[in-house]
C-alpha cells in the first residue's frame, strides 16, 4: 500500500501507519555521532601522510559497528508495542 495520495502528498496518518521501526531519542543521538564519525574518516586524504593508521581507522569503524548493533537492538516494532491509553497519561 502506498502512503502516497493522487496528489503526491501524505496525510498524518500515511505517516503513523508508515512507522515500523522506533527509536529512543538517545538512539537519535548515536546514530548522528556514528554519521559524523564516518564523514571525518571521508574526509582524510589518503594522497598525503597522516599520523593516521589504518588501526586508528579500524577503530573508528568497530566503534560505529558496535553503536549500530546496539541502536538495532534497541529498536522495537511499531506493531508490537503495548498499547497505552494516552488519556490515562495526561
Amino acid at each position: 500500500m502506498s502512503a502516497h495520495t493522487r496528489n503526491g502528498t501524505r496525510t498524518a496518518a500515511d505517516v503513523v501507519n508508515g512507522i515500523h521501526f522506533l527509536v529512543h531519542e538517545n538512539d537519535v543521538d548515536r546514530l548522528w555521532q556514528a554519521q559524523q564519525a564516518i564523514d571525518l574518516l571521508a574526509l582524510l586524504d589518503t594522497d598525503q601522510p597522516s599520523p593516521i593508521t589504518l588501526d586508528h581507522i579500524a577503530a573508528v569503524a568497530a566503534y560505529v559497528a558496535e553503536d549500530l548493533r546496539q541502536v538495532l537492538g534497541n529498536a522495537h516494532r511499531a506493531d508490537q508495542l503495548p498499547a497505552v491509553d494516552l488519556a490515562e497519561t495526561l
